[in-house]
């Protein structure tokens, strides 16, 4: 029964009806391919999020879901809020260890407001990010010191 509703669901192509059947772009910094970032579009409207990662020339192709050794291209037609991320953790204890990737996408496209938004459309789309270069990191606190607050002079 669950099979079947499945079935009814995604239908025989394994693809929902309300999804475009590929989108692909291409991401650069500073007019340069960014290479290796990570993309991933979200619905606004709720449902499963897509992914893809750039290759040497910023191109990335989005990706739903991967069943057995299918792969279903795709995304799901309507608004997105769009995330591009280059960081990726690291891993000491590999044989041989993996290094950490640092983050390249600048802050303002990763906090709340500056986010990158897309709208997918039936059939195949383009869509393309050209992000400007800008801090990577939050600024840090203006001041004197770091740490701990001073005590006034004469407490205790």
């Amino acid at each position: 029964m669950l099979l079947f509703a499945v079935v009814l669901v995604v239908g025989c192509s394994g693809r929902p009806r309300n999804f475009a059947t590929k989108v692909t772009g291409k991401v650069t910094l500073g007019g340069q391919p960014l290479a290796g970032a990570l993309v991933t579009f979200t619905p606004v409207e709720g449902g499963s999020p897509s992914f893809g990662r750039t290759n040497e020339n910023g191109e990335y192709n989005l990706v739903w879901s991967k069943v057995g050794r299918r792969t279903i291209e795709g995304a799901q037609i309507g608004e997105h809020v769009v995330t591009i991320t280059t960081y990726q953790e690291g891993d000491p204890d590999a044989d041989p260890p993996i290094p950490a990737v640092p983050e390249k996408v600048p802050l303002k496209y990763r906090q709340e407001g500056g986010q990158l938004k897309a709208t997918v459309q039936k059939g195949v789309n383009t869509i393309d990010f050209a992000l400007e270069p800008g801090p990577v990191d939050a600024p840090q606190p203006k001041g004197k010191g770091k740490g701990l607050p001073r005590r006034p002079s004469g407490c205790f």
